[in-house]
């Protein structure tokens, strides 16, 4: 795989996760919704925080998309 390859899939499981998180989702849901472990999911999720396209809700225990996160949607259509 090259790296634009892996770039691709990888920008893919971010939207799927975005798409996920409209109205705010658990994290157990977002594995079973991208079949990702939950190594995975962690590395993944704290990347998409850091860029600030998803954002935690403590109290709730979801995550959700925020405007940054939209934002990336409508580029990767």
């Amino acid at each position: 795989m090259t790296s634009i390859e892996g770039d691709d899939i990888h920008n893919k499981i971010i939207s799927e996760i975005l798409n996920l998180c409209t109205d705010g989702c658990t994290e157990q849901n977002i594995m079973e919704q991208t079949r990702l472990s939950h190594d995975q999911l962690k590395r993944i999720m704290a990347e998409m925080i850091d860029r600030e396209l998803l954002h935690y809700i403590e109290a709730r225990r979801i995550y959700i998309t925020t405007d940054h996160g939209y934002i990336f949607l409508k580029k990767a259509e």
